[in-house]
């Protein structure tokens, strides 16, 4: 293969990794990676463990003769037109670190760099430009698909354990994320930009009615809208925009199923009193109480609290009354 600087070989990677997002449909972070692996016909995952039973041997020679590394390796059966992607499941390897592996061997597969002649990227089969080159690319793939140095900016990230919680990475390759993050850009790809619009349901800011403890760690994004000021008195129904709350004068995000006003948080309906227990209801962002029980509600990025499939049968209800 031609040699390229690091500077051109950052782009190609970068290109690919968007790409990846795109064709895998990843509109939602942490990316599951195993479960892309699991649905791809001629991709296999292995473990070490596994494989050392599988050839007889135990589990240091699969480290030392097959895979060549502690965490990872992708191999290409060029008989069986096969992919085998192979990770080191050792209890001492934190999750974070084999997501990382797991993606940093896809960007090998993806990125072309698997051929009938390089079934294996090792040290010991490779100049050492050729490797230097071909991992550089695998991590900065991994990089971009984990934790978008462009999607890292819409989440309105604080530092670098932020972004370890939501990708779900380790925190020294979070930190390397978050310094990508802050840099100063002049533009925004256009690839970028599309893997941000693909990622629009995650970033959606909303108010969600639920306790803060139930957050769990996410409760460290979470932020409250101010509440409304009250009129001195009602305003009469002939005084007021029709769906506008008669107690702070809001008209914003009151619709017939509204019990409260999202606003002030008055009651809209007669007989109508708030809920001693939080409803999980999704809200307009902005909102300052919830318009079915009328419990505050805390403001927050849709994806920190909730999963894709969520969303979708919760949107589905909505629409349905399901």
């Amino acid at each position: 293969m031609s040699l390229v600087n690091k500077s051109d070989s950052a782009l190609r990677a970068f290109y690919w990794a968007h790409k990846f997002l795109n064709e895998f449909g990843i509109h939602w972070l942490p990316v599951e990676a195993f479960d892309i692996i699991a649905k791809q016909d001629n991709w296999r995952l292995k473990y070490v463990d596994t494989l050392a039973y599988e050839i007889g041997k135990d589990k240091q020679y699969v480290l030392d003769h097959v895979m060549r590394s502690k965490d990872g390796v992708a191999i290409y059966d060029v008989r069986l037109d096969q992919y085998n992607i192979i990770l080191n499941n050792d209890e001492s390897i934190p999750k974070t670190r084999m997501l990382w592996t797991a993606v940093h061997e896809i960007g090998h597969i993806y990125m072309g760099h698997l051929t009938n002649k390089r079934t294996k990227i090792t040290a010991d089969l490779l100049s050492a430009e050729e490797y230097d080159q071909l991992e550089f690319e695998a991590d900065v793939f991994a990089g971009e698909v984990l934790a978008s140095k462009w999607l890292m900016r819409q989440l309105d990230i604080v530092d670098e354990e932020d972004i370890a919680i939501i990708c779900g990475i380790s925190d020294d390759a979070a930190l390397s994320r978050y310094k990508k993050a802050t840099e100063d850009y002049n533009f925004i790809p256009a690839n970028a930009v599309f893997t941000i619009h693909n990622f629009a349901s995650y970033i959606k800011d909303i108010t969600v009615c639920r306790a803060r403890e139930d957050f769990e760690e996410k409760g460290r994004f979470l932020h409250q809208n101010p509440v409304q000021n009250k009129l001195a008195k009602p305003k009469p129904p002939f005084l007021r925009k029709p769906g506008s709350c008669p107690y702070c004068g809001n008209d914003h995000g009151i619709t017939p199923k509204s019990n409260f006003c999202i606003a002030c948080g008055s009651t809209l309906k007669p007989g109508v009193k708030m809920a001693d227990e939080y409803c999980d209801h999704i809200n307009l962002k902005e909102a300052a109480f919830c318009e079915l029980c009328g419990n505050r509600v805390y403001r927050i990025k849709q994806g920190f609290c909730f999963e894709e499939c969520e969303i979708v049968d919760y949107t589905i209800n909505q629409r349905y009354g399901g």
